[in-house]
């Protein structure tokens, strides 16, 4: 065997072994069951429409939380359903599908599952809870969880605004100058 042979062996498994790195490192940690949607998507409106027609079947819900109560030996989590993208994670804005409980085997710190954080489950249809939501009747249906994902916070950035960058005519400009403060 010369030499050439042994450096190109050599740097084929480099490269194989750079390739694996790099695409495990970029594989997702979400969990299947929250990325994919069972085969038959319960919706929230179907639901809470026809209870008894629907018990039992497989779900994947996701949305904002509004509470964390937690119980003797499971914690009830009151969620605000919101759509889902393509990994499962509930979209940002006011959009809502409705509010539904998530009952979850064990106990859920209060703190981490906290109001305002993004969650998305996946479980059963049991039924549907009467509640009240103020003064108002609602009808919430209840999902007895076998797998629930906390979604990271997004990162917040400070950004700094120095007028010195952003505008060429700041000793002068309007919005910096003596200009700015008279009345």
């Amino acid at each position: 065997m010369n030499s050439l042979t042994l450096s190109t062996g050599f740097t084929y498994r480099i490269l194989a072994l750079s390739g694996a790195l790099l695409l495990t490192a970029c594989a997702s940690q979400v969990p299947a069951l929250i990325k994919d949607a069972p085969p038959d998507d319960l919706s929230l409106a179907r639901a809470q429409h026809d209870a008894e027609k629907h018990q039992g079947k497989a779900v994947r819900w996701g949305g904002t939380i509004i509470t964390t109560q937690n119980q003797q030996d499971k914690t009830e989590v009151t969620i605000l359903a919101k759509p889902l993208d393509s990994r499962g994670e509930p979209r940002e804005g006011d959009h809502s599908y409705g509010r539904f409980i998530a009952l979850v085997n064990g106990f859920l710190d209060p703190a981490i599952y906290a109001p305002g954080r993004s969650v998305t489950v996946y479980g059963k249809y049991e039924k549907l809870l009467p509640k009240k939501i103020d003064n108002f009747d609602y009808n919430y249906p209840v999902i007895a969880v076998s797998q629930l994902y906390l979604w990271d916070v997004p990162p917040k950035y400070d950004y700094y605004d120095n007028p010195y960058w952003y505008d060429p005519w700041y000793p002068w400009s309007p919005y910096y100058g003596p200009y700015r403060h008279r009345r």
